[in-house]
């Protein structure tokens, strides 16, 4: 007979792990609460990156420019731009992609009940919803529930006046100004969004530096890139109070410095929220890091898994489509552990940012002697003629055996290009190996080549 498992939640933790349930034989009902495709497709990855793309092809626009003949009367500016249009752009890519997976969940026989669920006991668990109520009896269950957006004090105070991840594709109008709390990848993301658009865009970060855990070089190329094109960084800075007028809302910082804009997005990380899963009536703790789970996915509660943001292991979609992954085969009598030393971390901004592994520091705090080396894009014969001259390859090399242990990439499609040093950090490739592969020219990857011979 085969194993009933219920997976919690059809982002793109629960769904692939739904779908590696369905290709082993088990049978298996998905429990959503709001929206298939969970806050990545429609709430996060996805629509921001569809908000991204409509940057791009603005500032992409300005390079054009100066290749115009003389007096062409072409007067682009981003004030030109529709935003109910950048609206409906995203809307219309989210639709079609949550329609895709409904349709996958059809064809692969995945029964789906809308509604809340909560766990009622050992085994058990309650779904309510628009069909009422219905108890269900389970071999194994998978957390699969995500995490919302986090609101530290004093931003808490003022939840509903301002905007986060979630709520800011339905700003009813653009602002004029904006103020992005937090310079982790959201709020850069947003910040580059919002600066391409023509909106006068302030990052504030308690941190001394944006992109907390990047290697230095990539930080500070991100940062000077961005303060180039008008962004202003107020880093290492504690926020001290939030007022809200009729016409601006203020931040003050710890030093005095009051900042001014129509807007206020807070992306200061995101949080666990599983009240009312019924978590206690099984012995399951969790905090607002979330479910603690160990590389298996298993939690301290026999037959219950946790996957994705919920377990706080690896905050990315990509981690947990492959927990997902892992806690299915595990339910079937598999064995198979998460490796978070080879997931790609991104930025979707530009310069974009892929990276994986290592970096100098981290290696070092390992016990490591490292070497690195560094290529950059300006002697890139693909990234000179595309104007793609802003960014680098950097490797990192364990000193004794040149054993690669991580990599950064800035610039160009930089988080295409990480997965073939993800795979190499993977399979443990040294120097020489990677001097063997054949790098077509001309290509963005030929940094990685060149690098090599640092």
């Amino acid at each position: 007979m085969p194993k009933k498992v219920i997976v919690i939640g059809s982002g793109p933790g629960g769904y692939p792990a739904a779908l590696r349930l369905r290709e082993l034989g088990a049978e298996v009902t998905i429990v959503e609460a709001w929206d298939f495709g969970g806050t990545c497709l429609n709430r996060g990855c996805i629509p921001s990156k569809a908000f991204l793309d409509t940057g791009h092809r603005a500032h992409a626009f300005e390079g054009l420019r100066k290749l115009l003949k003389d007096g062409s009367g072409v007067n682009f500016s981003p004030a030109m731009l529709d935003w109910e249009k950048i609206k409906g752009r995203r809307a219309e890519v989210v639709t079609k992609l949550r329609g895709s997976l409904e349709k996958l969940f059809q064809a692969k026989k995945i029964e789906v009940i809308r509604g809340k669920a909560a766990f009622s006991g050992p085994g058990a668990i309650t779904i309510t919803g628009p069909q009422g109520e219905i108890k269900m009896t389970f071999d194994a269950a998978i957390l699969a529930a995500g995490t919302r957006p986090s609101f530290p004090p004093p931003f808490r105070d003022f939840y509903v006046e301002l905007t986060d991840s979630d709520r800011v594709f339905d700003l009813p109008l653009l602002p004029k100004s904006i103020l992005i709390v937090g310079g982790g990848v959201i709020g850069l993301e947003f910040a580059c969004f919002f600066n391409a658009v023509g909106v006068e865009t302030g990052v504030i970060e308690l941190l001394p530096d944006i992109l907390a855990g990047e290697d230095p070089q990539v930080t500070r190329a991100v940062r000077s890139s961005f303060e180039k094109r008008g962004v202003k960084f107020h880093l290492g800075k504690k926020t001290a109070g939030v007022e809200i007028s009729e016409d601006f809302k203020t931040v003050e910082l710890e030093d005095g410095t009051k900042l001014l804009a129509e807007e206020i997005f807070v992306g200061a990380g995101r949080a666990a929220d599983l009240t009312g899963m019924g978590l206690e009536t099984i012995g399951l703790a969790w905090d607002r890091r979330g479910v603690k789970a160990d590389a298996g996915m298993r939690t301290s509660v026999p037959g219950v898994f946790a996957v994705g943001d919920v377990n706080g292991i690896s905050l990315l979609a990509h981690s947990a489509s492959r927990q997902g992954e892992i806690a299915a085969e595990n339910i079937m009598g598999a064995d198979r552990a998460f490796d978070a030393g080879i997931v790609p971390r991104c930025v979707y901004a530009w310069p974009e940012v892929g990276s994986v592994g290592l970096n100098k520091a981290q290696a070092e705090a390992g016990g490591f002697t490292v070497k690195t080396a560094r290529a950059f894009h300006l002697g890139i014969g693909r990234a000179v003629a595309s104007d793609e001259t802003e960014g680098f390859a950097q490797l990192v090399f364990n000193a004794a055996d040149e054993t690669l242990l991580g990599a950064q990439r800035v610039g160009g499609p930089a988080t295409e290009l990480i997965h073939v040093l993800a795979l190499a950090v993977k399979l443990k490739l040294r120097r020489g190996d990677l001097r063997e592969m054949i790098y077509a020219h001309p290509t963005m990857a030929e940094a990685i080549h060149e690098a090599l011979y640092k």
